[in-house]
């Protein structure tokens, strides 16, 4: 997809492949900035008059939702890892990549933040620019999100390359191919590593109902990654939940947790789950997935329960990034 075709002269040949991701606080200190940024964000949070309203929303909720997010990152370390994530597959990518690319990591709401990442670009004079969203599935609220920001602070800053955006790769067949390896490989560290007896959760990441009715296809995407996995694992009991809901609004459903309640009131003994939106660790599945779910899982009788890590520098992903890097740089990615 091209943004825009414009160059301003003077620059390199060179093609910036740019991983666009959440980001996330880098100290217990930087939580409720990074909240105020993620809640000002006008792509997820539209309200009447925003240019009076957007701001005072955004310190209000952040300051609200401190304490807990605060606890959250306070369990996985003091800070994100998504930053040291990412920096590892750029750092892969890069490696994989011929002469004439150079990759960097631009997160939307924490450091390197966009406007930071579009003035290194302009100041070093990249001429082509491949937006590459590490969210498999397109959202409004993710990728279209990244995107928009992009673009707002290339105009801000009178940098005019030739962008290309990937939408969406969900249907990758490398991708949901390394998704069924890494769950196979993890069955082995059940005490009874029987797939019949294994309940197989895959847990995406939430969106509020109103989103996916306003036309956003990110529902969609997932069920067909989910599908497209399971056709390949032939895993007899899976099911596809919904994580991380905020507010009193109705999100997709079945939310994970009232799924793992369900399997526990069955009787299931045994549970892997897999963040099916995820291509990195970060809170989401090493606190909400790896610590809250499990205490509740355990709680509920559950014997046994393991979170499968994210793909996060896998070569297999590796792979996945570098094909989509070439071809959109080529101009043979779709369209």
């Amino acid at each position: 997809m091209r943004l825009a075709l414009m160059s301003p002269g003077a620059m390199n040949n060179r093609i910036a492949i740019v991983l666009l991701n959440l980001g996330g606080p880098d100290s217990l200190a930087s939580v409720e900035g990074f909240l105020r940024n993620l809640f000002s964000d006008p792509d997820i949070f539209r309200l009447p008059l925003p240019l009076l309203t957007q701001r005072p929303f955004a310190f209000f909720v952040a300051r609200r939702r401190r304490r807990e997010a605060t606890a959250g990152y306070a369990a996985i370390g003091g800070r994100s890892p998504l930053l040291a994530n990412t920096e590892l597959q750029a750092r892969a990518l890069r490696a994989a990549l011929p002469a004439g690319f150079e990759v960097f990591v631009c997160m939307r709401y924490w450091h390197p933040l966009t406007e930071e990442v579009v003035a290194r670009l302009r100041d070093e004079g990249y001429r082509r620019v491949v937006l590459l969203p590490l969210y498999p599935q397109y959202s409004g609220t993710t990728s279209g999100s990244s995107r928009n920001e992009f673009m707002r602070q290339c105009r801000r800053l009178g940098y005019e390359p030739e962008v290309e955006f990937v939408p969406h790769w969900y249907d990758d067949n490398g991708y949901q191919q390394a998704i069924a390896e890494g769950i196979g490989a993890q069955l082995s560290q059940f005490s009874v590593p029987d797939p019949a007896q294994v309940v197989l959760l895959f847990s995406a990441h939430g969106l509020p109902e109103r989103v996916v009715a306003a036309g956003d296809p990110y529902a969609d995407q997932v069920r067909a990654t989910y599908e497209g996995v399971r056709a390949r694992l032939g895993w007899p009991r899976t099911r596809l939940c919904f994580q991380s809901r905020v507010g009193p609004l109705p999100w997709l459903r079945p939310y994970t947790d009232d799924v793992i309640r369900e399997e526990a009131a069955a009787g299931t003994k045994q549970i892997l789950v897999y963040p099916i939106a995820f291509v990195s660790d970060h809170v989401e599945t090493l606190f909400e997935l790896g610590i809250t779910y499990r205490d509740l899982a355990h709680a509920l009788g559950v014997r046994e329960y393991r979170v499968v890590p994210a793909l996060n520098d896998d070569p297999r992903l590796i792979e996945v990034l570098k094909r989509l890097s070439l071809e959109y740089a080529h101009g043979t990615g779709r369209p």
